[in-house]
């Protein structure tokens, strides 16, 4: 969404970056109200067969008429009324599917670090997707000369037909467990959402997955701006972001291993030291490669391009594990106390927070871009508007990543706590 169709409505269907912002960011917040609720009927809409499948049974058919409008938009222009109501259907339908799958994971494992390793595979089998994603841009633009647009309606087709295949095999394969019988139905109570916004450590990572969401979505929304006019790369582009991603994929067993040897919000610190460090790294680079003019070097330039992508992509995808793990101690602390696993309500409020990161993420720049810089994304940009697009592109996550780290440093739920919560929460069960 952030790297290929929101700029496709900026670029080929008229709107330009500064209505694109807007309306990414403010219909966002459509999510702050869908995402409690769903959050609300997973806690207390179970069936005979468990909590959470019918719930990704249901996100379906609305999440393929989402994506049927955002991929498949009809005529050379939209209107901003059809990227509103397109974007409220699709982000509906991805609320109904993504807070239940995320609380899945908490009635899976309790175990402190096998949390981490259950959302590092998620993550992992999300970030092969996108690689799979990005190398059909690429044939299809070096290949066959297919534009933007023509990208996004591959990448819509596959979405259409992958989506109720995937939801298939998980219905199938992966263990739901029903409440047990003498288990109390849960109802919505102000009182929960009141302890969970009432408690430091949740705070602390609510706030980092905005700001998380904000560096990551900014990067990938101002990526192919930067590339083309920072780098002059084009074709090779989405190559480069793979590359990125690769990185982030590759690198996530270590900061995972860090973690284990250390705490979760160290860790967490560490990847965001290390992004803040190595986004600089596109300032030389970009000038590297605008002393390469002409079409056929594009090719080294891209070559030049990937070196800061590669090392920056490093801190990629971990920042996300590390906090939904965290999140999932955050739950058991809270049910060890009170009795009650409310983990719907809980990536609920996780979901909407990093949804607001990354409406912000596509709202800011392209503000800043459209109104600020003065970047125009289908004609010709100065030297002074690259420059600009290139200060946007960096400096966006980098302030982000910053406050992030900044944020989590006082986290106080320990690895010696959350065993201690463990023990108490089985001693309870087992009474």
């Amino acid at each position: 969404m952030a790297v290929f169709v929101a700029p496709m409505y900026a670029e080929q269907l008229g709107l330009g970056t500064t209505m694109v912002g807007l309306i990414f960011m403010i219909l966002r917040f459509w999510d702050l109200g869908t995402d409690p609720v769903m959050g609300w009927l997973v806690d207390t809409r179970p069936t005979r067969r468990g909590r959470i499948k019918h719930w990704l049974i249901g996100s379906v058919p609305i999440l393929m008429l989402g994506a049927f409008l955002m991929f498949m938009p009809l005529g050379d222009t939209v209107s901003p009324a059809y990227l509103v109501i397109g974007l409220i259907i699709l982000w509906l339908g991805f609320t109904m599917l993504q807070t239940p799958h995320q609380s899945w994971v908490p009635m899976i494992t309790t175990a402190y670090d096998e949390r981490s390793r259950l959302f590092m595979w998620r993550e992992i089998v999300n970030t092969i997707t996108l690689l799979t994603l990005l190398i059909i841009p690429t044939l299809l633009a070096i290949y066959y000369g297919i534009d933007l647009r023509g990208q996004v309606l591959v990448m819509g087709i596959i979405l259409l037909i992958v989506l109720p295949s995937t939801v298939t095999l998980a219905v199938l394969y992966v263990p739901d467990p029903p409440p047990k019988d003498d288990e109390p139905r849960m109802a919505f109570s102000w009182d929960a959402v009141k302890v969970a916004f009432q408690s430091p450590n949740m705070v602390r990572v609510l706030l980092v997955e905005v700001l998380v969401g904000i560096a990551i979505a900014g990067t990938g929304g101002t990526f192919l701006f930067a590339a083309k006019w920072g780098f002059g790369v084009e074709g090779y582009a989405p190559v480069v972001l793979m590359v990125f991603f690769i990185a982030g994929f590759a690198a996530m067993p270590f900061w995972i291993w860090l973690s284990k040897r250390t705490e979760k919000h160290l860790t967490f610190i560490a990847t965001a030291v290390w992004s803040i460090a190595t986004y600089a790294l596109y300032f030389p680079f970009s000038g590297w490669a605008a002393q390469m003019p002409g079409d056929d070097q594009e090719l080294q330039r891209a070559i030049i391009l990937t070196i800061p992508a590669l090392i920056s992509g490093l801190g990629y995808g971990t920042p996300f594990i590390l906090a939904r793990s965290m999140v999932a101690d955050i739950i058991e602390s809270e049910q060890a106390n009170t009795g009650e696993n409310r983990s719907g309500m809980y990536y609920s409020l996780m979901s909407g927070a990093y949804k607001t990161g990354a409406s912000f993420a596509i709202g800011i720049p392209y503000i800043l871009l459209g109104a600020w810089v003065g970047f125009d994304a289908s004609g010709d940009n100065s030297p002074d508007v690259v420059r600009g697009l290139m200060f946007v592109f960096v400096g966006v996550p980098v302030v982000a990543y910053a406050l992030a780290a900044f944020a989590m440093r006082n986290y106080q739920l320990t690895r010696a706590q959350q065993a201690d919560n463990a023990a108490k929460l089985a001693e309870t069960l087992s009474d």
